[in-house]
């Protein structure tokens, strides 16, 4: 086993590297090649979604393949023809040689960089790229909310509006109708004595 100061000169992402490929755990889905010289990912999807989230904050493939990249790994040929398999090899990665992964090192990069970009592995985006994209997202969803809420607001007011004109024509139909003056047929005939027209001129003669 490698002792503490050989651990302090060995990338984090290198520690977990060997420790997701050495887990028993997970060999279904990642683990060592036959002679130990390189590993296989055997189920890609699988992978992403059920291991990389234990040793990093994120499920993205890409990035992980993008770090393997960095320091050195090249993937293998495919000899299964399963396309679902994939194989990364690197001299000093191998089942028998903890004690060499601190002689892996990032390609082209240097080393005051090397604490600020296994931050980006850990996380793929960095922390105000990604606030500004939650921020955006949350934003839109807040609009959509407030349109549909608008739209569900006028469509309201619309109904109590006919509403209130229903209403108020039928108070105003009710007001017409009791200011009409009686019908003189109503009375019983003229001045309400009861006698029609007719009587009061064959009385005259």
């Amino acid at each position: 086993m490698v002792d503490h100061l050989e651990l302090d000169k060995v990338a984090p992402f290198l520690i977990k590297l060997f420790e997701i490929v050495t887990s028993p755990a997970s060999d279904d889905l990642v683990c060592w090649s036959e002679h130990g010289e390189s590993f296989r990912i055997v189920d890609r999807a699988k992978f992403a979604q059920d291991v990389l989230p234990l040793y990093f904050k994120h499920d993205n493939l890409r990035s992980f393949i993008r770090q393997l990249n960095i320091y050195g790994f090249q993937r293998c040929q495919n000899a299964s023809g399963r396309d679902r398999t994939m194989e990364f090899f690197h001299p000093m990665f191998t089942r028998n040689g903890m004690r060499n992964l601190k002689d892996i090192k990032r390609g082209n990069q240097s080393k005051k960089h090397d604490q600020s970009e296994e931050v980006v592995m850990d996380d793929p985006e960095p922390s105000q790229a990604k606030k500004q994209r939650i921020d955006y997202t949350a934003f839109k969803t807040d609009v959509a909310r407030l349109q549909k809420n608008l739209e569900e607001f006028e469509y309201d007011l619309k109904e109590h509006t006919l509403q209130v004109q229903q209403k108020l024509t039928n108070i105003l139909s009710a007001l017409d109708g009791a200011a009409l003056p009686p019908h003189p047929s109503a009375s019983g005939g003229l001045g309400g004595s009861g006698i029609s027209p007719s009587e009061l001129s064959v009385g005259l003669i």
